[in-house]
Parts: C-alpha cells; sequence; structure tokens
C-alpha cells in the first residue's frame, strides 16, 4: 500500500506539490495527469526516495521512505522518463546500490559482478561513469 499524507515540496518560491493526499491499496492502479510543472514528477520521485520532499510522510506498506529507504525501494519499481538518473555514478558503483537496496551479501555481490560483467565483455568498463557507456551497455 502507498500512503502519502500532506506531501509538500518546494523549489525556491514555487510549490511542486502542495498538500497532497493519496492512499493507494493493494491492487489499485493510478496515474497523474497534469500540465508541465504541476507536480507529476516530483511527487513520483519523492514516492522512489530520489528526491527529498519538505513536509509531509510517504508510506509504503508501512514503512517510511525517510526513515527506512532501502526496504521501501525493495517494494517499487520507478522508470524514469530520462533514463541517465545515475550517469554520475561508475557502473561498479550502480551495481554496489542496487545491491545494497535488495540486500545482496559483499561477497555474494562480487561474485555475481564478477561473472556477470566477464559474460557482458564489460568488466574493464565498470569503473567509468554510465554517462559513458553506449545506449546497448546501459541496457
Amino acid at each position: 500500500m502507498l500512503k502519502i499524507d500532506h506531501l509538500t515540496k518546494t523549489y525556491g518560491e514555487k510549490k511542486a506539490v502542495d498538500d497532497l493526499n493519496l492512499h493507494i491499496k493493494p491492487g489499485e492502479i493510478y496515474g497523474f495527469i497534469g500540465h508541465n510543472g504541476a507536480g507529476k514528477t516530483t511527487t513520483l520521485k519523492s514516492v522512489a526516495g530520489i528526491l527529498q520532499f519538505d513536509q509531509g510522510e510517504i508510506l509504503i506498506d508501512g514503512k517510511s521512505i525517510r526513515t527506512d529507504p532501502l526496504a521501501c525501494k525493495r517494494e517499487i519499481a520507478y522508470i524514469p522518463d530520462n533514463p541517465d538518473l545515475y550517469d554520475y555514478m561508475s557502473g561498479i558503483k550502480y551495481l554496489n546500490f542496487i545491491a545494497d537496496i535488495f540486500g545482496i551479501s559483499a561477497a555474494d555481490r562480487q561474485a555475481r559482478i564478477r561473472q556477470y560483467a566477464g559474460l557482458f565483455e564489460l568488466t574493464e568498463d565498470l569503473a567509468q561513469p554510465i554517462a559513458a557507456y553506449s545506449h546497448g551497455m546501459k541496457q
């Protein structure tokens, strides 16, 4: 279940999201419709734990995105319209970030990273920023 209570996010003087309340039960499907700047992306990024918000609370299955972000991120998926979200990270940092979210042990993650980096011929590229990767490498 997703519960958003009194979500507020400002950018300088502009309120992108103003006191939003939304409760979505398991199995329900919602869409956000609105003009540019209405706060759709800001709300979704806040729910995904990518963007800090000013006020309010976001709970995913009863867990707070502020106080238990890893547990929340295990329960949701976020597919941005701009896939360059993590371009500043190196490949190895990104893979470790994802492994942290899913609670994969250090030993197990290193073995898997070596295995799959070798399989996809990416071993030499893991230290490079993701921004330097080709589209195919990112996939």
